[in-house]
């Protein structure tokens, strides 16, 4: 499927099966992330930006704020 996905983006998916593919667009979460991926992976990779919906700069902000313990060890399992 993701061949198909990546083959209709690039516009050299045959024409006899591109409903096929919309309509897994339509109802399978996966071949939406798919898609959403393909698309992402491209901006990147042209340099565009990807949009925000203000979550990540939201996130960002509150972690500035955090403290963490400097003797913190996230990978010592005896204080869990």
């Amino acid at each position: 499927m993701k061949e198909k996905i990546s083959a209709y983006i690039d516009s050299e998916l045959a024409a006899e099966e591109v409903d096929t593919i919309v309509d897994s667009l339509r109802h399978e979460p996966n071949a939406r992330d798919d898609w959403f991926l393909y698309h992402l992976t491209g901006d990147a990779l042209r340099g565009q930006p990807a949009m925000d919906d203000g979550f990540s700069k939201s996130i960002i902000e509150k972690l500035k704020t955090v403290k963490i313990d400097p003797s913190y060890d996230p990978l010592d399992d005896s204080k869990v």
